[in-house]
């Protein structure tokens, strides 16, 4: 018997907010009761993050992809196991010609550190390959990416979200 995990998103960014943190408030809000929020930059990295995942068609237009040629493309979340280390990719495009863009998707007031270079080549280190597949790392991001980032080459492609209004 095999065991499939599946995760649902919901594409309106309102309907997330209100359902993940207007809703749990709700009596206490009624009541007038001072509610304290979550973290504003944790509500707009997964707001920012479905906006993202909502404008993909826009994403395969500045990654070169033909929507012809995409086989999935979603989140991706891969369960630890004894064999493999789990893991969670933002956004995962699989091309028919074997080609799989890691897209790390980052939401900050300011620049995008280096870090984020180890933190998605652990992602990718993690991720179960197939042999004949070929791993392009982009970085979609808001509010810029520090020299080092951009000097270090790691990237296949860094997106910043301005591009994908335009």
């Amino acid at each position: 018997k095999r065991v499939k995990l599946y995760k649902y998103r919901l594409k309106d960014n309102y309907l997330r907010f209100y359902l993940k943190y207007i809703e749990p408030k709700r009596a206490q809000i009624e009541k007038n009761r001072v509610v304290k929020p979550p973290a504003w930059s944790t509500i707009m990295g997964i707001q920012f993050e479905n906006l993202v995942l909502n404008n993909f068609h826009k994403i395969y237009e500045l990654l070169g992809i033909d929507p012809a040629e995409v086989i999935y493309d979603n989140p991706y979340f891969q369960r630890k196991t004894k064999t493999h280390s789990g893991c969670q990719i933002d956004y995962l495009i699989q091309t028919r010609f074997n080609t799989l863009y890691v897209c790390e998707i980052k939401f900050s007031k300011d620049p995008i550190p280096f870090s984020v270079i180890k933190e998605v080549q652990q992602k990718i280190d993690s991720l179960l390959k197939l042999k004949s597949f070929s791993i392009r790392p982009v970085l979609i991001h808001v509010n810029g990416v520090t020299d080092a980032v951009l000097e270090s080459d790691f990237f296949a492609k860094i997106i910043d979200f301005g591009q994908l209004l335009k």
